[in-house]
Order: structure tokens, then C-alpha cells, then sequence
């Protein structure tokens, strides 16, 4: 129990100092909506990079990086991006066994004051088949 007390002690007073200033970090992608128009479904997987910068004045932290379906995957910083620094987030896309029209929406969670973003995905894989 005192351990527990003691981190909270501890969180609050590392917090205070940043509120009072008003430091926070601020998420502003370029981009949020890319479209692969067409997609060969043999083609292999298909990628995005959405850029994003810092416009707050605290370090920005992404958190994780949600997709909807497994057959997309998203790389981000593990480290922290500075203010006023930029950073990517990549989406790769796998159209095998994904015939057709697609939509795909990635959530970004991060420490920003806005907590979550939206990036979107779209396009139509081409069948292989005839």
C-alpha cells in the first residue's frame, strides 16, 4: 500500500508542473485517407506512410496503432517524437484472398491531448481468378 501511495505522490507531482504550463503534444497528420485504387491480388502487399508531426509542446507518444482486420499492419515510433518533430506511421495492406472493394480504418492512440486519431485506407484488389 505505502508503494502504491508513493508512485501516485510521485505521478501527481510530475504531472502538475506540465498542466500548469500547459504542455501537451499535438498530433497533425499530413494525410489521414490514402487510396491504392487498384490492386493486384498476387501482386503482394501494398504500403502507406502517413506522416505526422509535433505541433504541441510536450514529447508525442503513440501509444499502439489499431487496425480493423488482419490483413493489415501498421509499423510506428516506439520512441517518442520531440515537438515540432515528425514521425511516420506505415500501413501495409496484404490483398491475397481480399477480392473486391476494401475500407480500412486504423486508430492511432497516443498522449495527446486529442487521445485517438483516424487514418483510412481504400481500394479494390484485382482476382487472380478469372
Amino acid at each position: 500500500m505505502k508503494r502504491f501511495l508513493l508512485h501516485l505522490v510521485c505521478a501527481v507531482v510530475m504531472l502538475v508542473p506540465a498542466m500548469a504550463y500547459g504542455e501537451c503534444a499535438k498530433i497533425k497528420f499530413d494525410n489521414t485517407m490514402h487510396n491504392f485504387e487498384a490492386v493486384p491480388e498476387d501482386g503482394g502487399t501494398v504500403a502507406h506512410d502517413f506522416v505526422f508531426t509535433n505541433e504541441g509542446d510536450a514529447a508525442l507518444v503513440v501509444l499502439e496503432v489499431n487496425t480493423n482486420c488482419g490483413c493489415t499492419v501498421a509499423d510506428f515510433p516506439q520512441a517518442p517524437v520531440a515537438p515540432g518533430k515528425q514521425g511516420v506511421i506505415t500501413i501495409t495492406f496484404d490483398p491475397k484472398g481480399n477480392p473486391g472493394e476494401f475500407a480500412k480504418e486504423i486508430v492511432v492512440k497516443t498522449n495527446a491531448k486529442k487521445k485517438k486519431s483516424r487514418l483510412r485506407i481504400k481500394g479494390v484488389v484485382i482476382s487472380n481468378s478469372k
